[in-house]
């Protein structure tokens, strides 16, 4: 399958002291007590995540197989009422990557005025390479798939298809307009933007069949299975259960922190001390570490490896032990490296740590209690039938709402002329007897 994870993030990576502002930036527009990293993370699809699906309604896109980033929209004031864009890419380590010029957003309320620009932004999505028709050279492009803020507004606790619905008109349309005004007027300058922008397409849930057939077999870039999102919830910092990562079995993997074991030793015959490890011959074990609490690491599992793939290992000129290592569990029971385009291990370099043995257990529970395509397939017409219950009971609801308002209002009124003619009484008692008593100095 094609890799599309590209070889590193774009921008300048700040230091601590740099980024620390701008964390601090992002946790108060968020209006959160932490700094940390914001980004929702889903759980693993389970069985009775199939009846998930027919109690609420969710939204389906396929889970493309790149990197991980929340997208920040800023501003840095050169010099005294002087503002420009200041645009930042922010990794699951919580590390802050400045942008170059090129990434370019007029504000949606003055789209025809590039001096304007949306600021006080953070979106959710994730770096991949799509592949492009008669190029040998992949294209960088950012998929956006939810909206945390615009323009200083939180929208996290909005539902997922209000804060997508902000995200279409106040980003998206404007960035979309703003390139096609480029390439007419000036297509240089949309050759310095570092990625493009496309927002990552929400099907219904129950389109599953179709998925399959016609969606991931025509993506530009490496799949690795379903995303269901909930329509109605508001975005959640941290594991989300009602974001449901659905994948193939070769695709359910584990990130492990690797520990390479002892060398077989050798005796050089050089005079020296004696015998020293070989480096080049195979280790006694692969050990696989996961994370428990307080940062302590321990051991779970041994990775097979053979002896091509430890020449392709050896290959690499990199350091092995202490890396973080995609793994999955082959139809043996065996832990296995996944393959890169090239035959290379998975690295995950992009994560500061291992799978915590919560999220290790979720993922054994959802290979083992796993729900096949074919599975997914044959749930379509229920997960159809729930879907339009849903949504009538929900049409239902908000007719009610709005003759309940209609009906307040109605009764408000009714109150607004009821107070009007007594006032109308009032007065006209207060002329009548103006008019009849009796006036000043009639005694």
């Amino acid at each position: 399958m094609h890799s599309s994870v590209p070889p590193a993030i774009p921008g300048t990576l700040l230091s601590r002291e740099d980024a620390d502002p701008i964390r601090y930036r992002v946790s108060e527009l968020l209006e959160r007590d932490r700094k940390t990293f914001p980004g929702a993370q889903p759980v693993s699809f389970a069985r009775d995540h199939l009846n998930e699906l027919q109690r609420r309604e969710y939204f389906m896109c396929e889970k493309t197989d790149g990197v991980r980033c929340l997208l920040f929209l800023d501003f840095r004031e050169l010099d005294v009422g002087d503002f420009i864009p200041a645009i930042f890419l922010i990794d699951r380590k919580n590390n802050y990557y400045y942008l170059p010029d090129g990434l370019r957003f007029p504000h949606y309320k003055y789209p025809n005025d590039l001096q304007k620009f949306s600021f006080g932004t953070l979106l959710d999505g994730e770096l991949v390479h799509d592949r492009v028709p008669g190029e040998a050279k992949s294209r960088l492009v950012y998929y956006v798939f939810d909206c945390l803020a615009v323009d200083n507004v939180n929208f996290t606790q909005k539902p997922l298809d209000k804060r997508l619905g902000y995200m279409e008109e106040q980003i998206i349309k404007p960035y979309n307009a703003y390139r096609t005004l480029i390439a007419n007027t000036n297509p240089a300058l949309l050759a310095t933007e570092p990625f493009r922008i496309k927002q990552k397409q929400m099907h219904s849930s129950y389109r599953i069949g179709d998925m399959f057939t016609h969606v991931l077999p025509n993506l530009p870039h490496g799949n690795d299975g379903l995303v269901f999102t909930c329509k109605s919830t508001k975005y959640k910092f941290g594991t989300d259960e009602h974001i449901l990562k659905w994948k193939p079995p070769h695709e359910n993997t584990i990130d492990f922190k690797l520990r390479l074991g002892a060398f077989p030793l050798f005796d050089p015959d050089d005079g020296g001390d004696g015998p020293i490890p070989d480096y080049d011959a195979m280790p006694d074990r692969f050990q696989l570490l996961v994370l428990h609490d307080r940062n302590e690491y321990r051991p779970f599992a041994d990775l097979a490896v053979d002896d091509a793939e430890w020449e392709t290992l050896k290959s690499l000129g990199q350091r092995l032990d202490g890396r973080i290592i995609e793994c999955y569990r082959d139809d043996q029971g065996r832990w296995r490296y996944k393959r890169e385009d090239d035959g290379t291990p998975r690295w995950r370099d992009d994560k500061s740590c291992a799978n915590h043995i919560s999220t290790v257990r979720g993922v054994l529970d959802s290979i083992e209690d796993g729900v096949s395509e074919q599975e997914l397939i044959a749930a379509e017409s229920k997960i159809h039938d729930a879907v339009k219950l849903i949504r009538a009971q929900e049409a239902e609801v908000m007719k009610r709402k709005q003759r309940e308002f209609l009906e307040m209002e109605q009764r408000n009124e009714g109150d607004r002329e009821g107070k009007k003619r007594k006032l109308s009484d009032m007065n006209g008692g207060e002329a009548q007897q103006g008019a009849t008593g009796p006036g000043p100095g009639a005694h």
